[in-house]
């Protein structure tokens, strides 16, 4: 960018020399033109004659100082252009004209497949520029990396401190490495470039995440799209004349989308034999990357919802079930009352599948602890929290996996919590039991004067 400034003033300082010379030689054509006006009317002590020939030297005086100053301006200017070229040759870096904006809540929201510098402080935008342009010159070429974009960000009061780097990966001029978090997707990774820049490491992290569907088990009615299938399976399945297709991003760890599951298995049936032309879809954003013409969600469950390769896949606000229903009767305002009220009692549902869930992890929890307690293994047990969030997230994998609409899934759930809770009253039952033998066994060995203290005490 320095070495298109130095050119563009150079060019700019030969027109300006150049319509100076033009206009001296305009001027001298005039003033060799007046002598002859004036011996032609005969007025050489004209006083008008007179004033025209001192404004004439005047002129003379003025366009020579014009031109030895843009000689040296574009002098200067040329040398300095040349002198940059010769770095850039000796260090390597080629010239790029990338403009490196600050990231914002927006574009992070909105925009994928990011590249953000991180900076200790605003100077460093200018005084790193060097080691910003040699990084970005490395892969801005590179067909691959054509839809990444590049930003920076300067580290605020209170940010977190960046993990310790590599002392060897330093940049040619000794200085500290740069800072780079890689953004697709839902995933990031962290780089810190210093004297060579990992390109074929940022090309395989740009490279694009789909998960192989073809043996995932998911339910007839709502069927699962990936990175790859996503042009078939949503927007050219949505065309004019087709269903139009609402696509659930969710991911396997969202308490939400597992809560949702069954619920949005049930609806989707619904919908279906109301005769609703809309099919619910989901794609799992932890093993796939945002689709090219699909909008970017940072949270889970987001619901895309896409009328054909034309139209742009619209984000909805609503995500929660009574929301979600509520936006559907809106977006199609001839479902009937009948399903509208069917709809109604799958939301309220959900809440009776919440209810049922705590409860069955309640109880294995408890479970748990009386297993410890009777095998003896209490010093390897682990701490409540630890213990409880341990189940959460083992009860949801192995839920997600499951076909079930709400209805059913309602009946599996209270059926594990009948047993789970009968299992811990019997393991209780036995512990009780336990106990009571071996007070029996220690007061059996103790002497009649022992016994005696001992009935005494209790």
């Amino acid at each position: 960018r320095s070495s298109t400034a130095f050119c563009t003033v150079s060019y700019l300082g030969v027109l300006m020399l150049a319509r100076g010379r033009c206009r001296g030689i305009a001027r001298a054509v005039g003033a060799a033109r007046r002598p002859q006006l004036q011996l032609r009317y005969c007025a050489s002590n004209d006083p008008i004659d007179k004033k025209v020939k001192a404004e004439t030297a005047h002129e003379g005086q003025t366009f020579s100082w014009q031109v030895k100053a843009l000689s040296v301006v574009t002098t200067v200017a040329g040398v300095g252009g040349l002198a940059y070229a010769w770095r850039l040759q000796q260090t390597g870096v080629a010239a790029v004209d990338v403009d490196i904006k600050a990231i914002t809540d927006e574009v992070f929201d909105t925009c994928d497949n990011l590249f953000v510098f991180f900076l200790d402080k605003a100077e460093d935008l200018q005084e790193r520029r060097e080691d910003l342009q040699r990084t970005i010159a490395a892969v801005v070429d590179e067909p691959s990396l054509s839809r990444v974009r590049y930003y920076h960000n300067i580290r605020k009061e209170g940010d977190p401190p960046p993990p310790e780097t590599d002392a060897q990966a330093e940049t040619p001029e000794g200085r500290k490495p740069i800072r780079v978090v890689m953004y697709k997707g839902q995933r990031k990774t962290p780089i810190y470039i210093g004297s060579e820049v990992p390109k074929q490491q940022i090309v395989e992290f740009f490279a694009p995440l789909s998960e192989d569907i073809s043996k995932v088990k998911t339910p007839k009615l709502v069927p699962l799209v990936s990175n790859t299938s996503f042009e078939e399976d949503v927007l050219n399945a949505s065309k004019p004349g087709k269903n139009m297709v609402l696509l659930q991003m969710y991911e396997d760890t969202c308490f939400l989308c597992f809560l949702m599951r069954p619920f949005i298995n049930s609806l989707s049936k619904l919908l279906s034999e109301a005769k609703v032309p809309l099919v619910i879809k989901r794609i799992n954003i932890e093993k796939n990357d945002f689709p090219d013409r699909c909008p970017v969600a940072r949270g889970t469950p987001t619901f895309v919802f896409f009328r054909g390769p034309e139209v742009p896949g619209s984000k909805w606000e609503e995500f929660k079930p009574k929301d979600l229903c509520e936006k559907i009767t809106q977006v199609f305002p001839g479902i009937s009352d009948e399903t509208a009220k069917q709809m109604d009692e799958l939301q309220t549902a959900v809440t009776r599948r919440f209810q049922l869930f705590t409860q069955l992890v309640m109880w294995t929890v408890e479970l748990q602890k009386l297993e410890s307690l009777v095998s003896d293994a209490s010093e390897g047990a682990q701490e409540e929290d630890g213990a409880f969030n341990a189940v959460v997230s083992q009860m949801m994998s192995k839920d997600m996996k499951r076909l079930d609409g709400l209805w059913d899934n309602i009946e599996h759930l209270q059926k594990e919590v009948e047993e789970v809770e009968h299992d811990a009253l019997l393991l209780g039952a036995m512990l009780a039991e336990s106990v009571a033998s071996r007070e029996q066994e220690e007061r059996e060995r103790l002497t009649p004067k022992q016994r005696g203290l001992f009935a005494r005490k209790r």
